[in-house]
């Protein structure tokens, strides 16, 4: 009886360690439309005139498109 709970004990381990292990990790993206927003609009891209700090921290932990 607890050898029978033992393998079973085992075997749900190791199915779910591999689960967890073959699970690819999704990426982090967020894509921002918005309309009539131009490139240097941003205070990231440059801009002084409006303040975006919420964006401007989101471009600095992340990926900016520069090359259109």
């Amino acid at each position: 009886m607890m050898r029978r709970f033992l393998t079973t004990t085992l075997a749900t381990v190791a199915v779910a360690i591999t689960a967890l292990a073959a699970t690819p990790k999704r990426p982090n993206v967020i894509w921002i439309m918005a309309d009539d927003l131009g490139y240097g609009e941003l205070g990231c891209y440059g801009q002084k005139l409006v303040p975006t700090p919420n964006l401007d921290r989101m471009a600095a932990e992340g990926l900016r498109f520069t090359q259109f």
